[in-house]
């Protein structure tokens, strides 16, 4: 069953494949379907948080276990990182809205990924 977290207090500087690097570098390849890094409309920086769907729960469970109430990745900021369920009414309709963006070809932010981690 597959589970989506929120990293929430990331460095605005990340990209979706600076996240993706980050997550791989810790053992998460191919173990997620989706990385969603909602970015301003240049593209050249983030809202401060990313949504992953892991495949499974023990990841995402992880995941936090790595992650929360650290630093996310090497960067500058020393913003504490939080990893939390994406379950929240604010969160899907975020997810939504990036999913409709994304499919009207419009989306910078979202990178989908199959089983190999690709």
């Amino acid at each position: 069953m597959q589970c989506t977290v929120v990293l929430r207090n990331i460095s605005c500087s990340f990209t979706p494949q600076a996240v993706k690097g980050i997550l791989d570098y810790a053992g998460f390849w191919g173990k997620y379907s989706f990385i969603c890094v909602p970015c301003i409309r240049s593209g050249r920086s983030n809202f401060g948080y990313a949504f992953v769907g892991f495949r499974v729960a023990t990841d995402a469970e992880e995941c936090h276990r790595i992650f929360d109430g650290k630093v996310f990745g090497r960067t500058s900021s020393r913003k504490i990182c939080q990893v939390e369920p994406a379950k929240g009414e604010k969160d899907t309709k975020a997810l939504a809205h990036m999913r409709r963006r994304q499919r009207q070809g419009r989306q910078l932010g979202l990178l989908l990924c199959d089983e190999s981690g690709e």
